[in-house]
């Protein structure tokens, strides 16, 4: 474990990025050191390279080790301003008449309690040290639809869209600001398991691409600039939004 400083001048926030080993967590991790911020990362593997003021081994299911994560934070750098939660799973059957109960389990564990989890516990450090900071959670376009593959995972991000809304009207009144994005396809290793797991890879997602109004996925730094405009200090009044990064999926649909 690299820790980069104990404590952080005021001028900086400090940002917890869950799942910052994985494509989107460690493009809104570059996002954000580049801004300036003091970005500590966590995850079940450390990725090399990448420039984190601290690495925390975190499995988001472990509810203590959660808890002992968040204030471990604030205890080594003074503070914590935001949390960007990327973590997440899809799954292994594509077909939900083949999931098995134990398998919707374990996705909703990850998916949905893990975020109730980490949210929670950001949520109640921060209204204890009076900081009004920002949570940004990851849903997807696929809980806004029905879908004939990957039935827990669509189910566990409908999940934290209520996680979400729910904890925006009760933080409010102290200033924390409570945010979802809902990325459509991106090019991710979890696209590249999706794709391999329904089929010819390249033709899944030629066929995908054409169903979106742009016509191609999004890059992980394309979600990244949003999380970024999202944790600004300047935007916390910007709270309860599912902002889809989805390339017009969903035009029409009243989203």
């Amino acid at each position: 474990m690299n820790i980069r400083s104990d404590k952080t001048t005021t001028t900086e926030q400090v940002v917890l990025v869950t799942g910052s080993s994985g494509g989107i967590g460690a493009a809104v991790v570059d996002e954000l050191v580049a801004r300036g911020d003091v970005v500590i990362g966590a995850d079940r593997i450390e990725r090399q390279g990448q420039d984190l003021a601290e690495f925390l081994d975190l499995d988001i299911t472990d509810e203590v080790r959660t808890r002992e994560a968040v204030r471990a934070v604030i205890d080594r750098h003074g503070r914590l301003d935001a949390l960007v939660h990327t973590a997440g799973v899809l799954g292994e059957t594509v077909d939900p008449l083949s999931t098995t109960t134990a398998e919707f389990e374990r996705i909703m564990a990850v998916n949905a309690s893990g975020t109730f989890t980490i949210a929670r516990e950001v949520a109640n450090a921060m209204l204890a040290a009076g900081t009004a900071g920002t949570l940004v959670l990851f849903s997807s376009v696929a809980a806004k639809e029905a879908r004939v593959d990957y039935l827990p995972y669509n189910a566990s991000k409908i999940a934290v869209l209520h996680i979400m809304w729910s904890l925006a009207k009760i933080l409010g009144p102290n200033g924390i600001s409570v945010n979802a994005v809902s990325p459509g396809p991106v090019n991710t290793d979890m696209w590249s398991q999706f794709a391999e797991q329904s089929g010819s890879a390249h033709a899944a997602r030629d066929a995908r691409a054409l169903q979106l109004p742009m016509q191609r996925f999004a890059e992980p730094e394309e979600v990244a600039r949003t999380v970024t405009f999202l944790t600004a200090a300047e935007n916390r009044y910007l709270t309860g939004l599912s902002i889809d990064i989805a390339g017009g999926a969903h035009l029409g649909m009243g989203t």
